[in-house]
């Protein structure tokens, strides 16, 4: 249940995040910093220019937490506070909507359907950091549009995936 108070721009961002993963065509800038192949974990700084019919959101920031072959963990802030945070597995994907209190958990191949696209995590590592280092990356997914830019890029930093849902917040649907 998104409220109107800030639905549309929360919805806007969750679907960001999924496009951000989900993508069928991304275009890269690439800087040659480390190969594809040769990193286990990655962690970076996003700012994100999002357009939908309708609207557009420039400078939603985020960070994007990565390690290979295990999970994705995305937030993505606007007016400085962290409105979505998504946590991608081999076989899950989680969204948690922090200012309307919702989530929706998911198995992986039921979002890939319902979206209609391919996605597999090893597919949504490829498009996020491609074959090299990405500082810029465009995410086409229909009539949305993520452009996407990189600051703080760290290769081979272990760290965490925080996400936490409590008894308050209400499960959605996709």
């Amino acid at each position: 249940m998104v409220s109107r108070r800030g639905g549309i721009g929360i919805l806007v961002v969750a679907m960001a995040v999924l496009l951000l993963t989900a993508s069928c065509t991304s275009r890269k800038k690439l800087a040659a910093i480390k190969s594809h192949a040769d990193y286990q974990w990655v962690t970076a700084k996003m700012a994100m220019d999002i357009t939908a019919p309708g609207l557009e959101l420039n400078n939603v920031s985020g960070a994007l937490r990565m390690r290979r072959d295990s999970a994705i963990w995305i937030s993505a802030s606007m007016m400085g506070m962290e409105n979505v945070r998504t946590l991608i597995t081999e076989d899950s994907i989680i969204l948690l909507n922090r200012v309307d209190k919702t989530y929706l958990t998911e198995p992986l191949d039921s979002v890939a359907q319902k979206l209609n696209v391919p996605m597999t995590l090893r597919e949504c590592q490829v498009k996020l950091i491609g074959n090299g280092t990405s500082d810029h990356v465009e995410v086409l997914f229909g009539p949305y549009t993520a452009k996407i830019r990189y600051s703080d890029i760290r290769w081979d930093e272990p760290t965490s995936f925080p996400i936490k849902i409590s008894k308050k917040y209400e499960r959605m649907k996709l």
